[in-house]
């Protein structure tokens, strides 16, 4: 699933890989949810995700490290963050900064 810009050259990506558990209550309804909101964080580029279902990985592409921290400090994402151990069996976040985004999407 592709939903990122052409060029993310000089910018921020969080890595979220993941593994999920067995007790998934609620977890649909937040994913859309965040995903909803997201979008109106200045700075959040987009996202690509990557996975089987079960074992997934999800990059978010922000334009700078404020935005970032914006999203991590919204109400709803710090519900989420708190039912990850609930959902996710392991996970693993990483943020990156991107120099140089050399692509050949048609």
């Amino acid at each position: 699933m592709h939903r990122i810009p052409k060029d993310v050259s000089r910018c921020f990506a969080v890595i979220f890989s993941y593994q999920l558990s067995d007790n998934l209550s609620g977890y649909s309804d937040m994913d859309i949810k965040t995903l909803e909101l997201v979008q109106d964080i200045d700075g959040y580029l987009g996202y690509e995700k990557y996975g089987n279902g079960k074992q997934n990985t999800f990059i978010s592409y922000w334009k700078n490290l404020h935005s970032i921290d914006t999203w991590k400090d919204n109400l709803t994402h710090i519900k989420a963050k708190k039912e990850g151990p609930r959902w996710y069996k392991n996970y693993r976040v990483q943020i990156v900064e991107i120099h140089e985004d050399i692509n050949h999407w048609l």
